[in-house]
């Protein structure tokens, strides 16, 4: 074996035996901002012209979870989008909280605020689906209570914002 072939080996090699650290934080931390991307622009589509308020901001996210995962210092503050519901005195707030968490990946808080109805506050966490789109639970489920996020069961959860 050359030197040259004993060199792309090792390169080979070192390469496998990276922790997917670096390349997947990063890697992960896209897909979570374009999945919230994706959303807000499917819920704004779903109410165009319904009269309720839809807000897409950005925020800055601390993101101490991603801390550990990068062979670098981890990428942990990003830029993300909010989600806002309002109608009325009710409101829909769907706010990203952390990359990783018990094993989802892609963290949000969903609350429903209706302060004039029994149940008031309602809150449903989000996560990404490993396939593609998005599952969904109620604070009082573990994450076998998780189901696809599709129009329905968005729109079940939200209810009270009417």
């Amino acid at each position: 074996m050359s030197a040259r072939e004993r060199f792309f080996r090792k390169v080979q090699q070192h390469n496998g035996s990276t922790p997917p650290g670096k390349k997947s934080v990063e890697a992960e931390i896209h897909a979570f901002r374009q999945q919230m991307d994706e959303l807000a622009q499917q819920i704004y589509q779903w109410f165009e012209g319904a009269g309720i308020e839809v807000i897409i901001a950005k925020k800055y996210l601390h993101d101490l979870s991603t801390v550990g995962l990068s062979l670098n210092s981890g990428v942990c503050r990003y830029e993300i989008t909010t989600i806002r519901l309002q109608n009325g005195n009710r409101s829909v707030s769907i706010i990203p909280e952390q990359l990783c968490r018990a094993g989802d990946r892609g963290c949000v808080t969903m609350n429903v605020e209706a302060p004039d109805t029994v149940s008031g506050r309602q809150t449903f966490y989000l996560c990404m689906a490993p396939e593609s789109g998005w599952l969904i639970r109620n604070e009082h489920q573990g994450a076998q209570g998780n189901v696809l996020l599709s129009e329905d069961v968005f729109f079940r959860a939200i209810e009270n914002l009417a």
